[in-house]
C-alpha cells in the first residue's frame, strides 16, 4: 500500500527469474522498505528476504520481528558491523547461532525450490535508523550471499540461479518516487569453484543494472 501510494514502478527483465527451481536474487539495497515490497509483489513466486533484524535495540520488538519472520519464514541474519554501528541486541542468541540459523534455514527454502531475496550490500541508502551510505552510493558486495548457496548445495540442493536486481530511484516534481527495477541473466554458482570472481561479477551486474 506504501509503495502503491508514494512510487511509480518499472520492472524490466522478470523473464530473467527462472520460473521454478532454487533461486537466489542478489539485490542492490536503496530503500529500506520499498526495495522489499516491490521485488516480493513483481516476482510471482513465494519469495523469502534475508532480514537484518541487529538494528533492533528493544528486546520485546526484536522477539517480535523475529516471531514475524518466522512465521513469513524470513532468514535472520546479523550484518557484519560497521564502526559507527553500536552493538545491537541479539534477543538472547550469539551472532554465529543467528548466522548458523540464518544458513540453514535458506538452505531449507532452496531445497524447497523457493526463491530468496538477498541484499549483499547489508544496508540501504535511505533508513530512517542507521544507515553508513551517503548519497547514492553503493557499498561493495558481502560475500554472504554465495556462501549461503554453498551451504545449500552441499546439504543437496542442486543447481541454484543466481539472478542480479538492481534499482534505480529518482523524485519526480510532485515528491513521489520513480523506482526501476532491473532484473538480469542468472548466472550459476558452480560446486568447488572460487567464489570471489562470480561476487565480482554479480556485483557488476547490479552496479549496471542500476544506472
Amino acid at each position: 500500500m506504501a509503495l502503491a501510494r508514494n512510487a511509480e514502478t518499472v520492472v524490466v527483465g522478470l523473464d530473467h527469474v527462472p520460473r521454478r527451481g532454487p533461486a537466489i536474487v542478489a539485490a542492490r539495497h536503496y530503500h529500506h522498505l520499498y526495495d522489499g515490497a516491490l521485488l516480493v509483489s513483481a516476482i510471482d513466486r513465494t519469495t523469502h528476504v534475508v532480514a537484518g533484524l541487529d538494528w533492533i535495540s528493544n528486546p520485546l520488538l526484536r522477539t517480535v520481528m523475529e516471531r514475524l519472520c518466522a512465521v513469513a519464514r524470513w532468514p535472520v541474519v546479523v550484518r557484519p558491523e560497521h564502526p559507527d554501528c553500536s552493538s545491537r541486541a541479539t534477543a538472547g542468541a550469539g551472532r554465529g547461532t543467528i548466522l548458523r540459523r540464518g544458513a540453514r534455514d535458506v538452505a531449507t527454502l532452496l531445497g524447497e525450490d523457493r526463491v530468496v531475496i538477498v541484499f549483499p550490500e547489508g544496508y540501504p541508502n535511505i533508513d530512517p535508523g542507521f544507515t553508513p551510505k551517503a548519497g547514492d552510493e553503493m557499498l561493495p558486495f558481502e560475500r554472504g550471499f554465495l556462501r549461503l548457496a554453498t551451504i545449500a548445495q552441499r546439504a543437496g540442493v542442486g543447481a541454484i540461479a543466481i539472478v542480479p536486481a538492481g534499482f534505480a530511484y529518482e523524485r519526480d516534481g510532485h515528491g513521489r518516487w520513480r523506482i526501476a527495477l532491473r532484473f538480469g541473466e542468472p548466472r550459476s554458482l558452480i560446486p568447488g569453484e572460487e567464489t570471489a570472481r562470480l561476487a565480482e561479477e554479480i556485483e557488476a551486474d547490479v552496479i549496471r543494472l542500476s544506472a
